[in-house]
């Protein structure tokens, strides 16, 4: 694979399990099951779809030069008519994607306005009484989405960097989320509660593999996607150093500031809606 290309991150299934729980009839056992179920399949499909990806590359040298778009691999191995179809199945996966990625961004925005965590969460906590929706929150979401993907319409010598950080970033939130409640369940130790369906005494090990898992591809997705985005490099230039590391870690330390500067005085968490 050229080293401007990133294997994929796993699908947004697995954290829809997650968001539908509450509304998931006996989700102690099925939201558990969906999530690793989720990812095992999409685990194999995906390394089946690498694997083909690969193999079809006709010219190694011209995919590197292309940027590692799989685009180009496209072009290699298929007649015109069929690459214009893969891509039209790309694309149309791609808007899907778009959507689940809106959904989840969406329902999390009104749950914590709801609570009352978010700036301004009595405006994007509203609820349409005809569609029952929160068009608020779905509006925010979409637009504060397509502001920060603006710059991926401009490519540094064809290659599409900023696309690129902004898909690490989503990634290195989605792991630093998932991340957090594997390693404290870890730390609790057996005075943890467990749910219906867990792990047993196996998440000993398994809690501690996950997070260095994660760990490591976090990692991975912050270093620069070209030579000249290493500072120590000869051909050195801003406009290609990733600004995932950047993004991620300015939003973490706004909202350490946030916190302890003014959230933690009158956040108490979630507000009950149920006696």
């Amino acid at each position: 694979m050229p080293p401007t290309a990133r294997p994929p991150s796993r699908p947004r299934s697995w954290t829809g399990s997650a968001h539908l729980s509450e509304e998931t009839q006996g989700a102690a056992d099925g939201a558990a099951k969906g999530i690793w179920r989720s990812i095992f399949y999409s685990a194999v499909g995906g390394y089946v779809l690498l694997l083909a990806f690969v193999f079809a590359v006709q010219d190694p040298e011209g995919v590197s030069e292309g940027g590692g778009a799989v685009d180009v691999i496209f072009g290699q191995a298929l007649p015109t008519s069929w690459h214009f179809v893969v891509l039209l199945i790309s694309t149309a996966g791609q808007l899907f994607c778009t959507t689940a990625c809106l959904t989840s961004a969406s329902r999390m925005t009104y749950a914590f306005s709801r609570d009352g965590a978010v700036p301004g969460s009595s405006l994007w906590a509203k609820v349409d009484q005809t569609r029952k929706v929160p068009i608020n929150a779905v509006l925010l979401v979409a637009v504060v989405g397509a502001v920060i993907t603006l710059p991926a319409l401009w490519g540094v010598g064809g290659i599409p960097l900023a696309f690129y950080a902004i898909t690490s970033v989503a990634v290195i939130g989605l792991y630093l989320a998932f991340a957090t409640p594997i390693f404290l369940r870890w730390r609790a130790g057996d005075s943890f509660e467990t749910g219906e369906w867990n792990l047993g005494p196996h998440y000993k090990w398994l809690n501690l593999v996950a997070v260095a898992e994660m760990a490591v591809i976090s990692v991975y997705f912050i270093l620069p996607f070209v030579p000249s985005g290493w500072i120590t490099s000869d051909d050195f230039s801003w406009e290609s150093v990733d600004c995932a590391p950047i993004l991620t870690v300015g939003s973490l330390v706004v909202l350490a500031i946030w916190w302890a500067v003014s959230a933690r005085t009158w956040f108490t968490g979630p507000k009950a809606t149920l006696e």
